[in-house]
């Protein structure tokens, strides 16, 4: 391809991204869209541009077009998909791609670095490319014009025009609130969104918060290397915004690409959000403010230098869900007789509990006497948006007398609110309770850091920090059990005692909730018993969800049970919860092909040697196996069920016929209870419902875990023999 200012050919480069394998026919243009400001939906510039045809059989896309800011202007840079639909090789070499402006301005165009070697397209095939341009730093993309020509040395000026591409007026392809916006990539395709955004003010500054979603839908992992993001203000000025750690849907955290320090991996169905933050001062207006995402191009210049050019992903428009424009104070200091005292929001949540909502406050209180003090007996309200009070409970502190010099508490409060209610603002107002009356001493306004739930990792800690309760939680494994109509949905979870003494585990509410906001109540179960120090207990979230519901983009919210003014305890019911994070959760956990170390928390089973035999009418099995026990765990469940099969396919027509079925328990007294220790051996008989042995049919062992009726297989292997030992231990099918 060549430049509009050369009559030479710039050859394409490999490209960076494989859409699909058929040919992509945008919508037609229509007259009332005039830029892609959608509320909903997919942002996508092919709803405003039409394909050009390259011959008979191959078209070319315009997928994505942007502008980004540089310091002499904006690179315009344009991602085309083309589709060779003929039976031979497209000669990407015979077509030069120029670019105007309807000015007149002719500007010259590069292909990307990743994309400099694509000279052909396969038949059948699609690949995309990317080329970009340096315009100046008032254009829009509404002033460009895209031409696409063919090489011809048979006609005039050896060139014969092929199709272009314009944009409607005022046209900027720039991602609305509640939209998104799909990445191309080898062999993938990652959804990207703003998926909210609160601000806070302190002082000069406003604080923003934004929380930014790569979905990567594809088959394949894509590397995103080296982005940046920068919250543009409606006056233009930028600011870069750093990131948090990224939280992953299979629980694996990464530095975030928008701190610039390292590479953002998602594998396939891999779905990551991250928090950005920026200050910006607070002179500047708060409304019309947009996420831009940049990422780099790089490309050898003379004697070797590598220069960088900077393409923009995205712009994302921001819309503040917990916008406020009153100076914040998420602290103040009170003084009695006694002496003088710190209150602090550590942190303001809403979050679902059965038909309504959960708004709580962490508030921290501390001792900046030089003498101890007694703890204040607090109460009061929410206030929202300054005219709607809603009183709180708060939650009763266990095993503390008296404050310390620079000593402190953490003080739960929490209210229930209708789900549909709405608010912009929201402020704790303080009372101090003295011989029952009541007298405000505080509010503390929510700035955008105390705002919102954590999202955490799968491998993230859970800490509660209670004192005399300190405990943390680990989530262990996701497991998904089917029934002919429903499927339950299951986490597991190790709840570890940090005291020094044995305590009570602390009773948790789990919820799952979707992406697109259903819920799902889970139901938490643990075995009864106290934890000694250093000890644990397991706990299971689990919830009946319906048969064909896609589980894999659910996450756990957990929090801290409470009932009335204490937290729950014992065999009462919860009436909401506090200190509440979101859990990203790992895929379905696999089956295990070998059944060595098969995870039964606390126990991990290995079978050695499986002898099978037909004693008559019975089908009878001899294992050899290993049980070995996590003795850590104090508190943990005893009536697991689980089943033992042996199953036939007939490799012809793939019937399957069951010859042995036999429930299993651990550690139990029965003849069929499997007991912890190493070199351990039990016979397992039952009446075979066939004739003998159908020696064309392959038959697996199999071992089922059964949860409220539906089941799941968690360990399967091949049987090779009938009649002599087959060793496990010499051979792995993994």
């Amino acid at each position: 391809m060549a430049s509009a200012n050369k009559p030479g050919k710039l050859l394409l480069g490999v490209t960076a991204a494989l859409i699909v394998a058929s040919p992509y026919y945008a919508s037609s243009l229509t007259p009332k869209a005039h830029a892609a400001t959608v509320s909903s939906g997919i942002t996508a510039v092919s709803n405003f541009v039409k394909p050009i045809k390259l011959n008979a059989a191959s078209t070319l896309s315009l997928v994505d077009a942007t502008l980004a800011p540089t310091e002499n202007g904006q690179t315009a840079a344009f991602t085309l998909s083309i589709y060779n639909g003929g039976t031979a090789t497209l000669d990407l070499t015979d077509y030069w791609f120029r670019l105007s402006s309807t000015g007149g301005s002719n500007y010259s165009i590069n292909t990307s670095s990743a994309d400099a070697k694509l000279t052909k397209v396969a038949p059948k095939s699609t690949a995309l490319l990317t080329v970009y341009a340096n315009v100046g730093d008032s254009t829009k993309l509404s002033d460009l014009i895209f031409k696409v020509v063919r090489f011809d040395f048979s006609v005039a000026g050896y060139e014969v025009g092929v199709g272009r591409f314009t944009f409607p007026k005022n046209y900027n392809n720039e991602v609305a609130v509640g939209s998104y916006k799909a990445l191309y990539f080898s062999n993938s395709k990652v959804f990207s969104k703003v998926s909210s955004a609160t601000i806070g003010n302190s002082g000069d500054n406003n604080y923003a918060t934004i929380n930014f979603v790569y979905n990567n839908v594809g088959k394949s992992a894509v590397t995103l290397s080296g982005y940046k993001y920068y919250i543009v203000t409606s006056e233009g000025i930028r600011y870069e915004a750093t990131s948090s750690e990224v939280s992953d849907s299979d629980g694996t955290g990464s530095q975030a690409t928008g701190s610039g320090n390292a590479d953002l991996v998602l594998d396939p169905l891999e779905r990551d959000e991250f928090q950005l933050t920026a200050t910006i001062p607070a002179k500047l207006k708060t409304t019309g403010w947009k996420l831009l995402v940049v990422r780099t191009d790089g490309s050898s210049g003379a004697e070797g230098a590598t220069t960088t050019t900077p393409i923009a992903v995205g712009t994302y428009g921001i819309a503040f869900g917990n916008a406020t424009t009153t100076t914040s104070s998420d602290n103040f200091s009170y003084s009695n007789s006694e002496g003088k005292y710190q209150f602090s929001l550590l942190e303001l949540n809403r979050h679902p509990f059965e038909t309504q909502d959960i708004l709580s406050a962490r508030i921290r209180i501390k001792n900046v006497s030089s003498t101890p003090l007694t703890l204040p007996a607090i109460s009061g309200y929410f206030y929202l948006d300054d005219k709607t009070k809603l009183d709180f409970k708060t939650v009763a502190t266990t095993n503390q007398l008296a404050l310390n010099s620079n000593g402190y508490v953490d003080v739960d409060v929490y209210a229930k609110l209708p789900s549909n209610y709405t608010y912009k603002t929201a402020k704790v107002v303080v009372n101090n309770t003295v011989d029952k009356v009541a007298t405000k001493i505080g509010e503390l306004s929510a700035s955008s850091s105390t705002i919102g739930m954590p999202i955490y990792a799968v491998d993230k800690p859970y800490v509660i920090s209670r004192d005399g309760s300190d405990m943390t939680g680990v989530l262990n494994s996701v497991n998904v059990y089917n029934s002919v109509t429903t499927k339950v949905f299951t986490v597991q979870m190790t709840l570890t005692n940090d005291e020094l003494r044995t305590i009570d585990p602390l009773k948790l509410v789990g919820i799952f909730k979707s992406d697109n906001g259903d819920v799902f109540p889970a139901t938490a179960t643990m075995a009864d018993g106290k934890v000694n120090a250093s000890n644990k207990a397991l706990v299971t979230f689990s919830a009946n969800v319906p048969q064909n519901y896609d589980t894999n983009n659910l996450r756990l919210i957990i929090g801290e049970g409470v009932t009335d003014t204490a937290y729950t305890s014992g065999t009462a019911a919860f009436e909401g919860y506090v200190n509440p994070v979101t859990f990203n959760l790992p895929n379905d956990q696999a089956v295990n092909n070998s059944f060595k170390d098969v995870t039964t928390l606390p126990y991990q089973f290995t079978i050695n040697t499986l002898t099978p035999t037909v004693m008559g009418n019975d089908v009878q099995l001899t294992l050899y196996y290993d049980l070995n026990k996590d003795t850590g765990y104090n508190v943990y469940p005893t009536d697991r069920k689980l089943q033992l099969t042996v199953e036939a396919t007939n490799p012809n027509d793939g019937t399957q016929y069951t010859y042995f079925t036999q429930d299993l328990t651990l550690e139990g007294d029965s003849d069929t209870a499997l007991q912890a220790g190493t070199d351990q051996k039990i016979v397992l008989s039952k009446t075979n419902p066939y004739n003998g042995i159908d020696g064309s049919l392959k038959y697996t062992l199999k071992l089922y875990e059964i949860v409220n009726g539906a089941k799941k297989v968690i360990a399967e292997r091949p049987i090779d023999f009938w009649f002599i030992d087959n060793d496990w231990n010499a051979t792995s099918t993994n």
